[in-house]
């Protein structure tokens, strides 16, 4: 009996320790417009992370113009977008890139890595794909071909959802269950 109790103890300190260490893979100690930041430093705020990078053509442009279509929609929407670009080299002035990012959506900010093992360990971190893909005969001379996923955080750092479908509907249900989510803790 004393072995049985012994296992169920281990078994809830390996859960609760699990659980600190899957939310602080998703930290980060990034460059931001205002200095150094970390997810820490935006707590009390509903995030949304999405990484891409201010020269995609077509995927991240059209990401941002979705979510942010699909955010006007709803009132008392206080959700933060954290743009982690995975082209530090080009989208390096932050505040450049933060006008183009604030284009589609007003409440959000541009962070980069310090370098390119940092963004790799992040990337990983995150579940993210990418990788630098060369083209030829372009005066861009390369484009980021990576993984189209957003992150959604409660007001208290943790992970709430990850959405892999980017559908407008998804992201309307995704939004409407975000935005409720302290509604529900409240009552």
């Amino acid at each position: 009996m004393k072995k049985i109790g012994f296992l169920i103890l281990c078994v809830v300190i390996v859960s609760i320790i699990g659980c600190f260490e899957t939310e602080k893979k998703y930290d980060f100690l990034l460059n931001s417009e205002q200095g150094k930041v970390s997810l820490k430093d935006f707590e009390g705020k509903k995030l949304i992370v999405y990484f891409g990078f201010s020269y995609c053509p077509d995927v991240c442009p059209a990401t941002l113009a979705l979510i942010s279509n699909e955010l006007k929609k709803f009132k008392n929407n206080e959700i933060f977008l954290l743009f982690i670009s995975l082209d530090p080299q080009r989208d390096k002035d932050i505040k450049a890139t933060n006008e183009w990012l604030r284009y589609f959506y007003t409440n959000s900010t541009t962070l980069l890595a310090q370098d390119e093992n940092e963004l790799a360990t992040l990337a990983q971190n995150y579940g993210v794909i990418y990788k630098k893909v060369p083209l030829k005969d372009s005066a861009l001379e390369y484009s980021i071909a990576h993984s189209n996923e957003l992150f959604l955080f409660d007001s208290k750092g943790k992970l709430f959802q990850r959405i892999s479908d980017l559908s407008q509907k998804s992201l309307h249900n995704a939004f409407e269950r975000f935005l409720m989510l302290d509604q529900q803790t409240n009552q």
